[in-house]
């Protein structure tokens, strides 16, 4: 059973939210540009500027990606943005979970009141397990994610019966 190790990595659907910003961010830039040139104002071009600058920042981190990490009974839930910046939101000891199944489950039917922590792609065709644990001071909660399947075999292998399969 040492030197379990699977990872899995899943780049996050844009919703209508992200895209909504996107769009709002050109608008805002396009609209400074345009307002500067009517006006012919300095003051306005450099806000422009800035605000150009700030879509370039912030363009990237529109990409996201969940990477899941499991290790020897402990699995990482991290976020990649813009391909580049790591950052782990959740790390969970499988001595802290209850049951992993597919979502749609009736092993989950009884904890459908736990609180939803969502780190699936968002896709409607996704594969999305959950993971029913206690996290931190938010106690029982249901994980959502899409796991890989060596992934799936690995936590079976490491807890057959807390792995569900249906």
């Amino acid at each position: 059973m040492d030197g379990l190790y699977a990872e899995a990595a899943v780049k996050v659907a844009n919703s209508l939210k992200s895209v909504f910003l996107r769009i709002l961010v050109i608008v805002a830039v396009i609209l400074t540009f345009f307002f500067a040139a009517i006006i012919n104002s300095k003051l306005l071009f450099v806000l422009g500027m800035i605000m150009a600058f700030f879509a370039v920042w912030l363009w990237p981190r529109f990409n996201m990606e969940w990477e899941y990490i499991f290790v020897d009974g402990q699995i990482d839930f991290d976020t990649i943005s813009g391909g580049e910046k790591r950052k782990t939101r959740l790390r969970i000891d499988f001595d802290d979970v209850e049951v992993v199944a597919p979502v749609g489950s009736h092993a989950l039917d009884a904890y459908k009141n736990c609180r939803i922590l969502d780190y699936s792609s968002l896709r409607n065709d996704a594969k999305v397990y959950v993971v029913v644990g206690k996290v931190g001071e938010k106690g029982l909660c249901q994980i959502h994610f899409e796991p890989s399947e060596k992934m799936v075999e690995m936590m079976k292998q490491k807890s057959p019966r807390k792995v569900m399969s249906i």
